[in-house]
């Protein structure tokens, strides 16, 4: 009689520790590269958050300017009033006004160097407050990016080889933007987008429909992709094809 082969639990061990083995570089790998689109937003978040930070140290740092520049021009107008007290005096001896003329010079010349800080400090705002736009625009960009059509895309059509590119606005399910297509020319774009399905018409110059294209919208992978209907046709091309269209910059805007 033939007996089954004895249950052997360190092989078992072995064979889960070649699995995991084999399976824990693909789990990092696929750890390492998801998170890296809101690694950066996170990075942006938290740089806008610093600059903020740093902006209530500069408005504090331009009370403290304004503050000893108002100052100084009050003792340079308290140094006129007396300089003109004295010259409308009955009496007044060289040296008197000469104290008093020095003394004004002095109050002038601290008041400018209180201008300028002040000055300084206010481009110094102005600076803070632009950085402060661009990450707002940045992650705000990156947020619309991440979750609708909206922005610009680079397309890849089959089976004319054709590349171009997208730029598109979202506004409810209304898609409008523009397009450019190599050796097409250029124009505008309507459509709508309901759940993940795209419907776009390309228009010429002229305002005809040339194209019609239908798709679906992929958030995770930010990429579209479907299939193009040409409404003039031109001789010798295709009547229709496929395109797909990804974000600039993810490294797979060549991938059919």
């Amino acid at each position: 009689m033939i007996r089954p082969a004895p249950f052997r639990p360190a092989l078992l061990l072995v064979f889960l520790i070649c699995v995991a083995l084999l399976v824990s570089p693909v789990l990092r790998a696929q750890d390492t590269v998801q998170p890296s689109a809101s690694a950066a937003s996170v990075q942006l978040q938290t740089e806008l958050q610093l600059e903020r930070k740093i902006l209530a140290l500069d408005l504090v740092s331009y009370r403290e300017a304004r503050t000893k520049e108002q100052a100084a021009r009050d003792r340079v107008s308290a140094s006129m009033q007396r300089l003109d007290q004295a010259l409308g005096g009955d009496s007044l001896a060289l040296g008197t006004l000469e104290a008093l003329f020095g003394e004004l010079s002095a109050a002038r010349a601290t008041a400018s160097a209180a201008a300028e800080q002040m000055d300084w400090q206010v481009r110094l705002l102005q600076e803070r407050m632009r950085r402060i736009s661009f990450l707002e625009g940045e992650i705000s960009g990156r947020g619309m990016r991440e979750t609708t059509v909206a922005g610009r895309w680079q397309l890849q059509l089959s089976p004319t080889n054709q590349t171009g590119a997208f730029v598109l606005q979202l506004t409810g399910t209304a898609i409008s933007g523009t397009y450019t297509i190599e050796g097409s020319g250029s124009g505008s774009v309507r459509g709508n987008l309901v759940g993940n399905r795209v419907q776009l018409d390309l228009l010429d110059s002229a305002g005809n429909v040339a194209s019609t294209w239908t798709g679906a919208f992929d958030l995770a992978s930010q990429r579209m992709a479907g299939t193009w209907l040409a409404t003039e046709l031109a001789a010798g091309q295709p009547a229709q094809g496929a395109w797909n269209a990804t974000r600039p910059g993810t490294g797979t805007e060549r991938q059919p």
